[in-house]
């Protein structure tokens, strides 16, 4: 992977495994040689997978975080450790990993603690491998949600962000949604502000980055916790 090879996050993924080292202590959170040598700064919420998913080894700052350490988790499947709901996605995205079609996947999940809480999570994949695909094994990095940042939605805006992804134009938006031409670009133009992209594809890769939209879904579809949080008010006159 090149050192210029971007996570969605738009964080350098190479830069946070160089830039950084485990804990020291006992266990396996607390190895140097996260994977193939690759060290980790001592916050870093993560864990090395190998190509069948199971746990490998676990950061000092995972454990800290959810509470199970590497010896519980080792060997494995991490898939169990997510909620239910989101366990066929993972192990879904897991497998075209494998296959080289993807050197990553972004998403939202939620991890069971030991203590039995949900912590949301954004979860970035990243397959590290020799010389030759399949990858040898995969990196895990998981960001608490509360750090990630997600668009204010309305209930036209949702249904607009719903519409672009599956390819709508202004004009079967229009259509299909009761609103003047002018009413679809203006709650284009908001979600474009929010999102802080440039444009329209751009700004359907930053919702499924988000978690807003489901990933894999046809036709696409708001994800249930991001519907959940829209706002009462937000329907433009249609002229």
């Amino acid at each position: 992977m090149s050192s210029r090879t971007r996570d969605r996050t738009g964080v350098e993924t190479a830069s946070i495994i160089n830039a950084a080292r485990t804990d020291p202590g006992p266990g396996l959170g607390a190895d140097p040689d996260l994977i193939g040598g690759m060290r980790l700064r001592p916050d870093a919420r993560a864990l090395q997978l190998d190509r069948y998913g199971r746990v490998v080894r676990v950061s000092a700052g995972l454990t800290r975080w959810i509470g199970w350490t590497g010896a519980q988790l080792a060997g494995r499947p991490f898939e169990l450790v997510l909620h239910p709901d989101r366990r066929a996605w993972f192990r879904h995205r897991f497998s075209i990993l494998l296959t080289d079609a993807s050197p990553q996947f972004v998403g939202l999940a939620e991890l069971t603690a030991t203590d039995g809480r949900l912590a949301a999570s954004h979860v970035t994949a990243v397959a590290v491998r020799g010389t030759e695909p399949p990858a040898d094994s995969v990196l895990v990095l998981l960001t608490p949600e509360n750090r990630v940042r997600r668009p204010q939605l309305t209930e036209v805006g949702s249904r607009v962000l719903e519409g672009l992804a599956g390819g709508a134009s202004t004009a079967e938006l229009a259509a299909s949604l009761h609103l003047s031409r002018k009413g679809v670009e203006y709650h284009v133009t908001v979600l474009l502000r929010q999102a802080r992209v440039a444009n329209r594809t751009a700004l359907v890769a930053w919702a499924y980055h988000c978690g807003v939209l489901v990933p894999g879904s046809w036709p696409p579809r708001l994800a249930p916790e991001a519907r959940e949080h829209i706002r009462p008010r937000g329907r433009v006159a249609s002229s």
